[in-house]
């Protein structure tokens, strides 16, 4: 009867941890209620090692014109997607008179009609490397350092545990 009821009792506790994981995950997944608000923002990108600028905007009236402008000098016009969404690719000879932190102006209608205004500035390009793209690097030299240092560790250890007991045998037992 025990061994009934402890199986019973295994049972009923897998069951609750199958159903605590699936409903952590369907509440992972939910979306805040604020996620609409995303669509606010104009994206800038450098693409092609800082050749181009990618340009991404949302909330435009489907299949308009928009003016994108460096500063107050506009530099094209582009046309929406049929969800009101603008991407760009500008080349760099366009930005050349925008150093970082000019500001990328994109101005259309938006679905009800009125004017939509997005504002963000040009982003600075990288530069060079930084340390983190030398962490992986380092981590391997550093575990591949602790491999041969280990095993001599190892060695000298049994030579000094002796003949007369296995190896690690005195240290592990010690009166």
């Amino acid at each position: 009867m025990t061994n009934t009821s402890a199986t019973t009792r295994r049972t009923v506790t897998a069951l609750m941890i199958l159903l605590a994981v699936f409903g952590m995950a369907l509440v992972l997944d939910a979306k805040p209620a604020t996620a609409a608000a995303s669509s606010d923002k104009l994206m800038l990108t450098w693409a092609d090692g800082g050749g181009r600028l990618l340009i991404a905007g949302a909330g435009y009236r489907a299949r308009d014109l928009v003016e994108v402008r460096l500063g107050s000098s506009p530099i094209q016009q582009a046309r929406g997607d049929d969800n009101g969404r603008i991407e760009i690719s500008v080349p760099d000879t366009l930005l050349a008179a925008g150093n970082s932190g000019t500001s990328i102006v994109l101005a259309g209608r938006s679905v009800s009609g009125t004017s939509r205004i997005l504002i963000s500035a040009i982003p600075p390009r990288a530069a060079a490397r930084g340390p983190v793209d030398l962490l992986p690097w380092g981590l391997g030299a550093a575990a591949l350092a602790a491999l041969p240092l280990g095993l001599w560790l190892r060695r000298r250890s049994a030579r000094q545990a002796g003949e007369a007991a296995p190896a690690g045998y005195r240290r592990r037992h010690a009166a």
